[in-house]
């Protein structure tokens, strides 16, 4: 199970170490307000840069389009 907690940047290091310290948690991983996690985003971002792919202009109503289908 995961939590997303929000944490001030001056107790991050207080809340980074009280986590450590408990038995049952097993990995503490900071993320940053403007990091990207998602692997699905992450992929996308990776292959437009690579050109793997080539974005598809679209006007705002074929988009809208796009998602109701």
């Amino acid at each position: 199970m995961k939590y997303i907690l929000d944490i001030p940047e001056n107790k991050m290091a207080f809340a980074e170490e009280f986590f450590k310290s408990i038995s049952f948690i097993k990995k503490i991983k900071a993320i940053a307000p403007n990091e990207i996690t998602n692997t699905a985003i992450l992929k996308g971002i990776e292959d437009y840069e690579s050109k793997k792919v080539m974005p598809t202009p679209l006007n705002l109503a074929e988009l809208k389009a796009m998602i109701n289908a």
